[in-house]
Order: C-alpha cells, then sequence, then structure tokens
C-alpha cells in the first residue's frame, strides 16, 4: 500500500488489514486513528509519526522503533513486539504514549527510555527485560497553581528483570504483576496497590512503600531495612514470617 492511499485509508477509519510492511519509513506521517488488524512490520521506523487514536489488532512487529511518536490514546491489542531473531524489542524512547493501552502484548526488552506514560495500561502483557529508565507515569496541572497526578495501570503482566530505578508509582494500581528481580530501587509506591503481584528478589533499596497495598504479594527476600519508608503499609499474615527474615529475625513456629 502506498503511503498516500495509507494515509488516506487512515482519514476515513478503514480497516488496514493482513499488509506486510518491511523498510518502510513512517515519519512524521499523519496516521491518527489508523485501524490496523493482523498486519506485519518489519524493520519499521515511526519517528515522531502522528498515530493518536489508533489501534492495531494481532499485528507483529519486528525491529521496530516508535522514538518521540504520538501513541496517546492507542490501542495494541494481542500484539507482539519482540524479535526472537535478534532478541531485541521494540524502542518507544521519548514517545508520547499518554493512555495508550496494551493489552495481551509482548513487549519483552522493550525500550521506555523518558517516555511519556501518563494513564498507561498494561493488562495480561509480557515485557521481560524492558527500559522504563526515565520514563514518567506524572503530570502537571493547573499553570500557576501546579499539581501533579501519577496513574498507571498494571494487571496480570510480567515485568520480571525489568529497569523502573526511579520511578514515581504513587497511587498507582500495580495487581497481579510479577515484578521478580526487577530493578526498583529508588521508586516510590506510595499509596498503590500491589496486591497479588510477585516483588521476589526485586531490588528495592531506597525505595518508598508507604501505605502501600502488599496484601498476597510474594515478599521472598524483601528487605524493609533497605526502603525509605513504610509508613502503614499493609500486609497479611502469612507474609509476616518473610518480612522478619528480611530483618534478620528467625522465625519460629
Amino acid at each position: 500500500m502506498e503511503k498516500k492511499s495509507l494515509i488516506q485509508a487512515a482519514a476515513n477509519r478503514e480497516d488496514i488489514a493482513g499488509q506486510t510492511f518491511e523498510g518502510s519509513q513512517w515519519s512524521d506521517l499523519d496516521l491518527g486513528g489508523a485501524q490496523f488488524r493482523q498486519c506485519t512490520f518489519i524493520g519499521a521506523r515511526f519517528s515522531d509519526t502522528f498515530l493518536e487514536d489508533a489501534s492495531f489488532n494481532k499485528c507483529i512487529f519486528k525491529a521496530c522503533g516508535f522514538p518521540r511518536a504520538k501513541l496517546s490514546n492507542a490501542e495494541f491489542q494481542d500484539c507482539t513486539f519482540f524479535d526472537s531473531d535478534s532478541g531485541k524489542g521494540a524502542d518507544f524512547s521519548h514517545a508520547d504514549l499518554r493512555d495508550v493501552r496494551f493489552i495481551r502484548c509482548n513487549l519483552s526488552s522493550a525500550k521506555f527510555r523518558a517516555a511519556d506514560l501518563f494513564e498507561a495500561k498494561f493488562e495480561d502483557c509480557t515485557a521481560q527485560g524492558s527500559n522504563f529508565e526515565e520514563a514518567s507515569f506524572t503530570h502537571t496541572f493547573g499553570g500557576s497553581l501546579q499539581r501533579t497526578n501519577t496513574l498507571v495501570h498494571m494487571q496480570g503482566s510480567n515485568f520480571d528483570f525489568a529497569l523502573f530505578k526511579g520511578i514515581s508509582f504513587e497511587g498507582s494500581t500495580l495487581t497481579d504483576c510479577s515484578f521478580r528481580e526487577t530493578l526498583l530501587s529508588g521508586c516510590d509506591f506510595t499509596d498503590c496497590d500491589l496486591t497479588g503481584s510477585d516483588l521476589s528478589n526485586a531490588e528495592t533499596e531506597r525505595a518508598c512503600f508507604d501505605r502501600a497495598d502488599l496484601r498476597g504479594t510474594n515478599l521472598a527476600g524483601f528487605m524493609l531495612g533497605s526502603l525509605t519508608s513504610f509508613d502503614g503499609v499493609k500486609i497479611g499474615d502469612a507474609q509476616q514470617a518473610d518480612l522478619l527474615r528480611g530483618l534478620g529475625i528467625q522465625v519460629f513456629s
């Protein structure tokens, strides 16, 4: 499909289905509202591409990049971004991903460096080894009367071995997710709902868990002494032994 026809199809909200785009340059195109279904993108570059409100269903992205792309309110459902041949994921560095929805997607080894992810949703996704360095889930509102709000929704997703160093998740929902051996040092989990998640052997040095709900969370290897604060944290009876062991206290039945 030629670029002119593609742009016209996007403008008309037509269903673009079953197409393969190899080595295509999509930089600076306006594809807002485009609807892609069962398409394959190989080596495609979406640098600065306008893709707000676009939808991708059952699409495959191999060796693709979205640096600085405008993807706010876009939806990716049942999509694969991991290239098994190269062992690399997609590059979303500096992209606008506000209100984006990733549903049942493979985002393993993806790069979200310095991306804007305010109100992003990750549901039933695999994102092992992904890099969220300098990404933000926070926005500032109100002009001269500034206030900040942090919001992200992660549910049933796998972030094992991912990098979230220094990220604020304050007030967010991170339920039934796996963060095994994930780098979470310096992160802020104040008022977060982490129920049913797995934090086993995660790196949480200097992290804050004030008023976080950790009930039903796997806390094996969780070191309370390395946190900056955990005032008002919520846990269940069965988790007390793991936390006490992390403080060097022997627990006997």
